[in-house]
This record gives C-alpha cells, sequence and structure tokens, in this order.
C-alpha cells in the first residue's frame, strides 16, 4: 500500500525536511558502516544509498496480516403506514477489515542494518552485552510509549538513544569501539519490540483501518531513534575519547 506519510498542503516542508535528514543520516551512516569493516569508498556510496532508500520508501507499506471482524452496528429504520413514518431501531451486522503493515523506508531499511550490526557485534564476542542493552531499551521504551487509538504509538524518540547509550556505556566500558553499533541496534530494534510490537494488542483492539509499523517513514520514531544513537554515540566518542 502507497500511503505519503503527510498532507500534500505539506509536501514543500517534508521534502525540504527530508532532503535535510538525508544528507544528516548520509554522514552518519558512511561513518558506521566504515567504522565497522566497510572500505571507506564503499562506506561512502552505501551510507547514501541506505539514507536514499528510507525517504524514497517511506510511503511504502507491505500488508503482513489481514484481520475481519464481523460488528454490529445500530441503525434506524422508516416504516411509511398510511404515509406515517414510523421509526424502528434495528441492529445491523457489517464487516469490518484491519490491516497490520510494516513501512519500507521507516522500519524495514533501519532494522535490515540493526541486523547487520549485530552481526558485527557478535563476531566481536560482545552479543551477550548487545543483548542485555536491548533487553532495557525494550523495557524502557515499552513503558515511555502509549498506544493512542487513532493516532499509533507515542514515544519521545529521545528516550531510545539515551538509554541504549547509558547501558552501552555501563556494559561496554572496556570496549567502547562498539557503543555506535550497539546502541543504533538498540534503539532500533527496541523502540520496534517495546514501542510498537508489545502495544500491537492495544491499538488492534480500536480496529483501524491500517496499522502501519514505522509509517512516518524517515520521520517515524524508529529511523530517528537510531539516528540519534548514532549522534550522541559519536559525540560523546569525540569529546571522551
Amino acid at each position: 500500500m502507497i500511503m505519503l506519510p503527510f498532507r500534500a498542503i505539506l509536501l514543500p516542508f517534508y521534502a525540504i525536511m527530508g532532503l535535510l535528514l538525508l544528507l544528516f543520516a548520509w554522514g552518519y551512516f558512511s561513518a558506521l558502516l566504515a567504522q565497522y569493516g566497510i572500505p571507506s569508498y564503499l562506506a561512502f556510496f552505501l551510507g547514501f544509498y541506505v539514507s536514499a532508500l528510507s525517504l524514497i520508501l517511506s510511503p511504502v507499506n507491505v500488508v503482513v496480516h489481514e484481520r475481519r471482524t464481523k460488528v454490529a452496528v445500530p441503525s434506524v429504520d422508516v416504516v411509511y403506514v398510511l404515509g406515517i413514518p414510523y421509526y424502528v431501531p434495528t441492529v445491523r451486522v457489517v464487516e469490518n477489515k484491519s490491516r497490520v503493515a510494516v513501512n519500507l523506508g521507516g522500519a524495514v531499511v533501519p532494522v535490515t542494518l540493526s541486523l547487520w550490526l549485530l552481526t558485527v557485534v557478535a563476531s566481536r564476542g560482545a552479543l551477550p552485552e548487545a543483548l542485555v542493552v536491548l533487553s532495557v531499551t525494550s523495557i524502557v521504551s515499552y513503558f515511555a510509549s502509549k498506544a493512542v487509538p487513532g493516532v499509533g504509538v507515542v514515544m519521545s524518540p529521545v528516550v531510545p538513544p539515551l538509554v541504549s547509550i547509558v547501558v552501552s556505556l555501563v556494559v561496554l566500558g572496556i570496549n567502547p569501539y562498539l557503543v555506535p553499533a550497539v546502541s543504533y541496534l538498540s534503539s532500533v530494534l527496541g523502540s520496534l519490540i517495546g514501542a510498537d510490537l508489545l502495544h500491537l494488542k492495544d491499538l488492534e483492539r480500536t480496529n483501524p483501518p491500517l496499522l502501519s509499523i514505522g509509517g512516518a517513514g524517515t520521520f517515524d520514531g524508529i529511523f530517528i531513534s537510531g539516528l540519534l544513537s548514532l549522534f550522541f554515540s559519536y559525540l560523546l566518542l569525540s569529546l571522551f575519547l
């Protein structure tokens, strides 16, 4: 399903913001890829492709589940007897269709990058530490988020990166080299697990026509949280290391 994450009247504003976000993300993704084994020239181009794909694919939602439920809806029938209207209350049964989708730009792209980083961390023997950071970030994200009918899951995108960085610095104290990777994957996957997946049942009870994970594209909390984690990580490493 192709759905723009904004109204047409806001297209110029979102186009400018999207371009600035692309340039901002390009630099950090390139640095992240180059830091963990990708040649610098290749990381430069891959960083651009990751940023551009996140922006271009932000309107694309892939439906992964469809639920049909029958709902009783009260209505009123009008019956005329000798020209006199009589209002008869009735109940009609209608079929309600609800879809759960995954946004390509706002969820699939950052999750794919996070899974690659997870393999990098595992190859360096820090998988248990990364899982600890991910677990804590997921738990905090769950309690810091709220499912709002008609809106979706509401949470400050600053919460997951701050939590993941603090826990990463504690757990990886002797190996700060892995902090950007662990904080990024924990922010992205922690937001996905804690804020979206664990609140999925709460949102499904409202029977929305479309429930999209990462549906705001590059402006979604999953993407923004991961990007902010890189910004804070490299800022801290440059100041203290």
